[in-house]
């Protein structure tokens, strides 16, 4: 997907089987791709303290990694999706290509966690219509997101926070970073972002 901070509402239509709002009882769904990582604990610590669930698109060599996060992650009721075998772009994989990165990633991450996987988000957003009905072919659903924090720009936690209370609306799915390189003030930044949550209400 190309990097809008709110991707366009046309994209509903051309991906109806992914999610765009957040499907939970609660009015905001923060999301975290690539981990877990350093401060994925942390990140949990706040949830607890909002009363808020959180989704984690998880790379299978991270789950090996941190095997006692994802296991707090399911222990305390977060979504687990996968975030295929490897971090890169797909857009040009066959249909037996993408499958097996799927799928392989599922079965990597549900020995680890042992939960059953229900969602994932390719990497860098880049899918393909047609892609998508393969997703549903692995049983599986697409979670896009509908408003990007653009942590991974790494600007100042200030920079980014003023993004999100400027753009966030209620029954968005905000995209961040918790893996080896998310912004090093992760932490600080959703924080700062879950009071706005209370405010938007």
């Amino acid at each position: 997907m190309m990097s809008w901070t709110r991707p366009p509402k046309l994209f509903r239509y051309i991906y109806p089987h992914s999610k765009w709002e957040c499907w939970l009882e609660q009015d905001i769904l923060f999301t975290f791709d690539d981990g877990p990582g350093p401060h994925t604990d942390e990140l949990l610590n706040l949830s607890q303290g909002y009363n808020i669930k959180f989704a984690f698109f998880i790379l299978p060599q991270q789950a090996q990694k941190y095997p006692e996060i994802i296991s707090r992650i399911v222990e305390e009721g977060h979504i687990l999706g996968s975030h295929f075998l490897k971090h890169r772009n797909h857009i040009l994989d066959t249909k037996a290509i993408f499958s097996h990165s799927l799928n392989e990633s599922i079965q990597k991450i549900e020995a680890i966690s042992r939960n059953t996987i229900h969602y994932c988000r390719i990497p860098y957003g880049r899918l393909f219509p047609w892609q998508e009905k393969w997703i549903n072919d692995c049983n599986c659903q697409h979670v896009f997101w509908s408003l990007d924090s653009k942590d991974y720009l790494h600007e100042s936690a200030e920079s980014i926070v003023y993004r999100i209370r400027c753009k966030m609306q209620i029954k968005d799915i905000v995209l961040f970073h918790d893996g080896e390189n998310s912004h090093p003030e992760i932490v600080k930044i959703v924080d700062e972002c879950l009071k706005l949550v209370n405010f938007k209400k």
